[in-house]
């Protein structure tokens, strides 16, 4: 069947605009919460599956206005979607850390580097703040991690970790929503 150029542009101009429509109304509903926590890691490297470990815990907890998501790693892809919410809560094993810190992350200062991933969260603050002027207050929870050898379990330490940072977490959205 022979389509003229016309009619084949507006049945593809058609569709596009269906699909745009219905990724707008994606985001909009993405965005009802307040809060959104990233767990990042890879679960089959034991305690580099802290993030979401973390997450699962306190999505179980559910809470108002908090919108979880586990990933691997970080992708620019998120920017947008992140740069929607008040607030982004990145949770990441760390080598650096004794059991657990929790710091705003800024343009400004030197922040503490996750376990090892290419785009950082620093990343995306940044392209954040330059691509979408965002108001978004982005934070770095990084969780003491030992054991990142093959394995789908966390360390017994990491665990401990994970646990205290979940009630510190809670308790911090409480007071923050």
């Amino acid at each position: 069947m022979n389509v003229p150029a016309h009619e084949f542009f507006h049945i593809n101009l058609t569709c596009v605009l269906i699909v745009m429509d219905n990724k707008k109304t994606f985001r909009k509903g993405f965005n009802k919460k307040r809060i959104c926590i990233v767990g990042i890691g890879n679960t089959l490297r034991a305690d580099d599956g802290v993030g979401g470990y973390v997450c699962q815990l306190i999505e179980e907890k559910n809470l108002d206005e908090v919108t979880i998501m586990i990933t691997q790693q970080l992708d620019i892809g998120m920017t947008e979607d992140l740069s929607k919410f008040n607030t982004v809560i990145f949770v990441d094993a760390s080598l650096t850390v004794e059991r657990m810190s929790f710091e705003r992350l800024s343009l400004e200062n030197n922040q503490p580097q996750s376990f090892s991933h290419h785009v950082n969260a620093a990343t995306l603050v940044g392209l954040a703040t330059i691509l979408y002027a965002t108001n978004t207050q982005f934070y770095i929870c990084a969780i003491s991690g030992n054991n990142f050898e093959i394995g789908n379990t966390l360390s017994e330490k990491t665990r401990n970790n994970a646990l205290q940072t979940v009630s510190f977490l809670t308790e911090w959205i409480q007071l923050n929503s």
